[in-house]
C-alpha cells in the first residue's frame, strides 16, 4: 500500500533541478524523489521499469538528450499502469510547441517565465492532485502488478487473434503476441531477435514464423471476417499484411483498450 507520491524530475537547469528536489524533500511525508534525469532516454527507461506517480518535465532540455515532446510521445505510444500524471515546465513562447505537449498527454503547464513563477508552485499543484493521482481518498487502491497487467494484455491480444482466425497451431501465432506486448512496452523493432534470444530460436526463424502465421490466417480465413476485424487498408500490392503492418495494427488496437 503506498501513500506517497513517486516523482520523476527531468531537468536539465541545475538550478531549477536543485530547486525541485529540496522542495520534494520538504514534504517528504507525502512525496518521495524517484530520480532526477537530464536525459529523455535515461527517463524512459526508468519508467519502464519502476513505478512513477508524477513527472516533472522540462521540454527543451537543451543541456541534456533528447527532448520533453519526444518523451511525451514515447509515453503516449506506450501502455504504462499506473499512468504517470505528467507536469510540464517550459521556457517556450510557443503555442504550438505548448498545444504538442498537451496532446502528446501533458495534464499541466507551468511557463517559466510566467510572473510568480516558482519550482514550489510546481510542487503545491502535485499536492493537492495527489489524491486523485493515486486514486484514493481515503485509501490507495492495490496497485496492478507487472505480471498481472501482461496476463491481461495477453488476454486480450490473443481474444483479437481469435476473433481474426489466428491459428493457435501456427508457431508463429505466440511470437505475434510477444510482439505485440513488445511493442506496446515501447519496442518498435527487434521483436524477431528478442523474442528468438528468450526461447533460444534464430531472429530469422522467429521472424519467418511470424509471417508465415498471417500468411496462413489471410490464406484460409473467411475475407468477411477479416474485413471486419483487420480494419488497417492494405497497399494495393500486397493482398496480405507485413509482420510490422499487423504488429502495429494491434499495438493500437491494444493502447486504445488499456489506455481509455
Amino acid at each position: 500500500m503506498t501513500n506517497k507520491l513517486n516523482v520523476l524530475i527531468v531537468e536539465d537547469d541545475a538550478n531549477d533541478s536543485k530547486a525541485l528536489v529540496a522542495e520534494v524533500k520538504a514534504n517528504e511525508d507525502k512525496l518521495c524523489l524517484a530520480e532526477v534525469f537530464t536525459s529523455s532516454n535515461d527517463a524512459l527507461a526508468y519508467i519502464r521499469n519502476h513505478t512513477v506517480h508524477a513527472i516533472i518535465l522540462d521540454l527543451e532540455l537543451q543541456g541534456g538528450i533528447g527532448d520533453g515532446l519526444d518523451l511525451l510521445e514515447k509515453l503516449n505510444s506506450m501502455i504504462i499502469c499506473p499512468k504517470p500524471y505528467i507536469v510540464v515546465n517550459t521556457n517556450s513562447p510557443s503555442k504550438i510547441t505548448r498545444n504538442s505537449a498537451k496532446r502528446l498527454g501533458a495534464d499541466y503547464e507551468f511557463a517559466k517565465w510566467q510572473k510568480g513563477y516558482s519550482p514550489k508552485m510546481v510542487i503545491e499543484l502535485l499536492l493537492r492532485v495527489m489524491p486523485e493521482i493515486l486514486g484514493y481518498e481515503e485509501e490507495p487502491p492495490a496497485p496492478t502488478s507487472g505480471f498481472r497487467l501482461e496476463n491481461q494484455m495477453c488476454d486480450f491480444i490473443q481474444s483479437e487473434f481469435n476473433k481474426l482466425g489466428v491459428s493457435v497451431k501456427n508457431i508463429g501465432y505466440n511470437y505475434l503476441v510477444d510482439a505485440v506486448i513488445l511493442a506496446a512496452n515501447g519496442e518498435n523493432q527487434n521483436w524477431g531477435k528478442i523474442i528468438g534470444a528468450k526461447i533460444g530460436k534464430s531472429e530469422n526463424g522467429v521472424t519467418h514464423a511470424m509471417q508465415y502465421a498471417i500468411n496462413n490466417t489471410w490464406n484460409n480465413a473467411d475475407i468477411n471476417n477479416l474485413q471486419k476485424h483487420y480494419t488497417a487498408p492494405l497497399r494495393k500490392d500486397k493482398y496480405v499484411p507485413t509482420t510490422n503492418e499487423f504488429v502495429f495494427f494491434y499495438k493500437q488496437k491494444l493502447l486504445s483498450h488499456f489506455n481509455k
